[in-house]
């Protein structure tokens, strides 16, 4: 199966995320995903990822805390959610609040939600 890297936006959110956790499991497997595959709707992104066959599950337990992006590129901000599957990471969404978002996002500042 072959994987791509994570681009800058992609991954900044994935560090925004292992930075905020406090489950080693979910933390190491953030650091080792890779894009399986990216499908851009013009609202948003799904990015499924793939992660190292030795990485540890994920507790059912954790719930990953995601970021509000910001960015002069985006109408009302966007939101972003983590989905796991049976302990592994499965995707990242990531949705405009309205209006579109950007195939490539290069200006963005992350924050808690509100």
């Amino acid at each position: 199966m072959s994987s791509a890297s994570l681009n800058l936006f992609e991954r900044a959110i994935l560090d925004w995320v292992a930075e905020r956790t406090r489950d080693t499991a979910l933390s190491v497997q953030l650091q080792s995903a890779k894009v399986k595959r990216r499908d851009y709707t013009r609202t948003g992104f799904f990015v499924y990822l793939i992660v190292e066959d030795q990485c540890e599950n994920v507790s059912t337990m954790v719930r990953p805390e995601c970021p509000h992006v910001i960015s002069p590129e985006l109408m009302d901000g966007a939101g972003c959610n983590l989905f796991l599957r049976n302990g592994r990471l499965h995707y990242l969404e990531i949705y405009a609040r309205g209006g579109f978002i950007a195939e490539t996002m290069e200006v963005f500042t992350l924050e808690e939600e509100q």
